[in-house]
């Protein structure tokens, strides 16, 4: 079964996460292109690794009646998907994000960079959003079962009280109070 794709950000961030199997690099000119797979809507994501030239490739699902990953929504619970928690990133790859971000953040505001600080702390505030979708409605933290990913995995059980609500809404919140200027 493919990973479904709910946004260019969300393929982008994977993408991002998944450097090249042979030397490590991030890198990549990447091309998307339509395609099918067993007659459901994909996006094919296809490039040669910038360090080694190894070519990579990802294929993702596309949510019915879609031919691309779709644009971002102007809120940081829309802009890597919708409503639905993330087939690609699991609640520790999102929690991550959110860290390397907010330490970003933190560099950019020292540098006087303002914008470019409040950039990722929009996009720390986003992930965190993302890592919420994960947790049961009626749930105080995410469950254990809700991690995949080795790396994920490695988050949740280096920290697992990271993952209950009231932590997740703080440390978002943080991010908010703390923003140079407000985004649009």
């Amino acid at each position: 079964m493919l990973p479904a794709a709910r946004t260019r950000d969300e393929v982008d961030l994977y993408l991002e996460l998944h450097p090249c199997a042979r030397c490590g690099s991030m890198e990549a000119a990447w091309t998307a292109t339509a395609t099918t797979r067993e007659s459901r809507p994909a996006y094919r994501y296809s490039g040669r690794c910038a360090e080694c030239h190894e070519r990579r490739e990802f294929l993702f699902a596309l949510p019915e009646g879609r031919t691309a990953p779709a644009d971002a929504g102007p809120h940081p619970r829309s802009r890597f998907g919708g409503p639905q928690p993330s087939a690609l990133l699991d609640p520790g790859e999102w929690l991550l994000v959110a860290d390397w971000c907010g330490q970003a953040a933190e560099v950019a505001e020292r540098q006087g960079d303002d914008a470019e600080a409040a950039d990722l702390r929009w996009t720390a505030v986003a992930a965190l959003e993302e890592v919420r979708k994960f947790l049961p409605e009626a749930g105080d933290a995410v469950p254990e079962a809700a991690f995949w990913s080795t790396r994920g995995r490695t988050v949740y059980q280096r920290e697992p009280g990271r993952f209950r609500r009231r932590r997740i809404e703080v440390v978002r919140d943080f991010h908010l109070d703390h923003m140079p200027w407000s985004p649009a």
